[in-house]
C-alpha cells in the first residue's frame, strides 16, 4: 500500500511532522536489513547499530573530500624518521608473518597466487613471497603503492581499488584484507568483486575490528576504533552473516591477534583520543626505556579474523 499525504485540509504542522518523520527514518542494515537504531553522534556522524546481526555503521557516511584528507602520507603511525619507518617496518613484517601462517594452512604456497588488498608498503607480501607464494596487491596510496613496488619489484602492486583492477588480474588462490572492509562504502558489493576475483576453492582471509573484542566491551562509546574513516563495525554474526550473503561457504571466524609495540600503542592513542586511557597510556609509555617500548609484544586486542572460501563448481 502506498504512502498516504495529507488532504487539503491538513494544516501545515501536519504535513510539516508528516515529512519530518519520513526524513528521520532510521536506515536499514546493510547486511541484514533490519531497522537499525541510532546508537551515538561523533564528530558530526551518526553511529547506527543493528540489534539482530549487531553491525554498526555511519549514516550518512563521511564525503571523499573528508576520507581524503585523512588518508594522506602521514596516515600510517610511527614518525617520518628512517629509525621510526624500519620498526614499524619490522613490526608489520611479523604481523604479516602471522597472517602468511593462516594462509599456509588452508592453502599450498607454492602453488598459489595471492593477492592483498590494502598492501601498504608491502611487508606482509614481502613475507608470503618467503614461503613460495606469487604475490600481488593493490593500494590506494600512490605512495605506499611506491614503497612497497620497490621492494617488490615493478608491477607487483597496483594503485587503486579492487572495484578498479585491470580485466587481466587473477584468479588468485587467495586474497587477503587486512583492516580494510571497515573503510569500504559497500561491503557486500565489495565482497562480491572479491568473490570474482577468487579461483573456485579459492580463500579469503579478512581482518577487522570486532565489537565482540574485549577493548570494545570495556571501553564502549570510547573504544580506540570508534573513527570518521571506519564506516562499518563488524560482529562475528555480521560478519559471518554478509560473507554468506556474498557467496562464499566454509566461515570461520576468531579473535585475530598482531604484533605491535607499546611505543605504537600509545602514538595510536595520542592520535585518537580515549579519556583517561590516552593520558595513561602516554605515561606509562614515557616511564619506559626505549628497548622496553619498542620490543615486539603478541597482542588479542581489538580485532577478529574471518576465513572464508569460494565454493567449488558445481558438477554438471
Amino acid at each position: 500500500m502506498g504512502a498516504i499525504w495529507p488532504t487539503r485540509r491538513s494544516n501545515a504542522a501536519t504535513i510539516w511532522g508528516y515529512l519530518h518523520s519520513r526524513r528521520h527514518t532510521p536506515p536499514r542494515c546493510p547486511v541484514c536489513e533490519r531497522p537499525t537504531l541510532p546508537r551515538r553522534s561523533f564528530l558530526n556522524y551518526e553511529l547506527h547499530a543493528c540489534p539482530d546481526c549487531r553491525l554498526e555503521f555511519l549514516d550518512p557516511q563521511p564525503d571523499d573530500s573528508v576520507l581524503a584528507d585523512i588518508y594522506t602520507d602521514g596516515y600510517f603511525l610511527g614518525g617520518p624518521s628512517d629509525e621510526a619507518v624500519q620498526r614499524r617496518s619490522k613490526m608489520k613484517s611479523a604481523t604479516g608473518d602471522l597472517y602468511v601462517d593462516t594462509l599456509a594452512q588452508l592453502v599450498r604456497p607454492e602453488n598459489t597466487d595471492l593477492l592483498e588488498i590494502g598492501c601498504g608498503h608491502g611487508e606482509v607480501l614481502l613475507e608470503a613471497r618467503k614461503r613460495g607464494f606469487r604475490v600481488a596487491g593493490i593500494e590506494i596510496s600512490a605512495h605506499a603503492a611506491a614503497v612497497a613496488n620497490h621492494r617488490l619489484g615493478p608491477r607487483a602492486v597496483w594503485v587503486g581499488t579492487v572495484e578498479n583492477l585491470p580485466p587481466s588480474c587473477g584468479p588468485f588462490g587467495a586474497i587477503l584484507a587486512a583492516d580494510v572492509i571497515e573503510h569500504v562504502r559497500d561491503p557486500q558489493g565489495w565482497l562480491v568483486r572479491i568473490r570474482e576475483l577468487l579461483l573456485p576453492g579459492g580463500i579469503l582471509l579478512l581482518i577487522t575490528p570486532s565489537l565482540d573484542s574485549w577493548t570494545r566491551r570495556l571501553m564502549r562509546s570510547h573504544w580506540m576504533e570508534y573513527k570518521v574513516e571506519h564506516l562499518h563495525y563488524f560482529s562475528a554474526a555480521s560478519i559471518r552473516l554478509l560473507s554468506e550473503r556474498s557467496g562464499f561457504d566454509e566461515i570461520r571466524v576468531s579473535p585475530s591477534r598482531k604484533v605491535l609495540t607499546i611505543d605504537y600503542i600509545a602514538r595510536h592513542f595520542d592520535r585518537f583520543h580515549v579519556p583517561i586511557v590516552s593520558p595513561l597510556v602516554d605515561l606509562f609509555r614515557r616511564a619506559l626505556p626505549s628497548r622496553i617500548a619498542h620490543r615486539h609484544l603478541l597482542v588479542s586486542a581489538s580485532g577478529l579474523m574471518a576465513v572464508a572460501r569460494k565454493p567449488e563448481r558445481r558438477a554438471k
